[in-house]
């Protein structure tokens, strides 16, 4: 069997804070195969962007990376040095953010921007930069790509934009693909587009994408594995099909249930009562226990571990 592509082992990231220090990923383990789609969801502050920003070396101070190991085609990239990741990022690690507008410079024209990726990883000169920054817009659907590789970041639609930015992060055929909630800020048609996008730019090139979402649609579009975060840690891990059809822990039963289905005549949707817990002051036993509607007194005491209880399927709960 072909080894993953990404393995992220035990990663531990922790905030240093005047109040003390906040562990917001703690202990999160998965892999990534070769052409491969991981979800990974949860609520906001679950810590997913971070454990995004962590394989990108990227967490700023006061955060840190303090333990685990994360290794990108059998390369530790905890072990190099910083010079070393930035040849790395953007050429077989590349990242699309959450809002493009803030990841794009004002100042400087789309073809300046995408052409710096193929001056820096390809050494290429400005001409032969220019033309495939022509080449990868036409690529990524946007029309008028001669004209558009003149354009200011304020001149294009939000979709455009985001276009933009997964041209840019393609554009060396990265192996590892980050996608950092790549919708949320876009209407739903042109979200619809986007993730068609991606998707057949994940076959064609055989990228191994990360897709980091709160959107459970989004998930069953474009995923073949998904992880579920809770409060820092992985609480369930399984194929797409398995996760959606039989949830095996109570916060992803609440967030299934919290969908709106078609074949449904609802007036209320479910929802998960409470709110994630303070890092700082976390519940003793299963962080998930004071919101959990099948909690005992083995929950509010004990922390269960992350075991299989299906084939290939990995739940964080003693009932599971």
């Amino acid at each position: 069997m072909e080894a993953n592509l990404l393995e992220v082992k035990h990663l531990q990231t922790h905030f240093k804070t005047e109040d003390g220090v906040v562990p917001s990923v703690n202990g999160v383990s998965f892999s990534v195969a070769k052409g491969e789609t991981l979800a990974i969801v949860g609520e906001s502050g679950c810590g997913k962007s971070v454990t995004s920003l962590s394989i990108m070396g990227l967490v700023a101070p006061p955060g840190e990376v303090v333990g685990g190991e994360i290794w990108l085609e059998g390369q530790n990239l905890l072990a190099l040095s910083k010079k070393e990741l930035r040849k790395l990022r953007g050429n077989k690690l590349s990242m699309i953010f959450q809002e493009p507008m803030t990841s794009l410079n004002p100042v400087f024209t789309i073809g300046n921007q995408l052409g710096e990726v193929f001056r820096q990883h390809r050494q290429m000169d400005k001409k032969e930069a220019r033309a495939h920054s022509v080449e990868m817009l036409d690529h990524v659907g946007i029309p008028n790509a001669e004209k558009i590789v003149d354009s200011f970041p304020h001149q294009l639609s939000g979709g455009m934009r985001q276009r933009v930015m997964i041209a840019m992060a393609l554009a060396c055929n990265p192996a590892l693909l980050i996608a950092d909630e790549p919708t949320t800020a876009l209407d739903v048609t042109i979200q619809a587009q986007i993730l068609e996008l991606l998707k057949k730019l994940n076959k064609e090139f055989q990228t191994g994408v990360i897709l980091i979402t709160h959107d459970l649609g989004v998930v069953a579009e474009m995923a073949d594995r998904v992880v579920v975060m809770y409060a820092g840690e992985v609480v369930e891990q399984a194929d797409v099909f398995s996760l959606f059809a039989e949830p095996k822990h109570p916060y992803t039963k609440g967030l299934l249930g919290s969908l709106p289905k078609l074949d449904e005549n609802r007036e209320e949707l479910d929802s998960i009562p409470g709110s994630v817990p303070n890092p700082l002051d976390m519940p003793d036993g299963c962080a998930f226990h004071p919101r959990c509607p099948a909690a005992t007194e083995e929950c509010k005491q004990n922390k269960p571990q992350l075991q299989e209880v299906a084939l290939n399927h990995l739940a964080r709960c003693f009932y599971a």
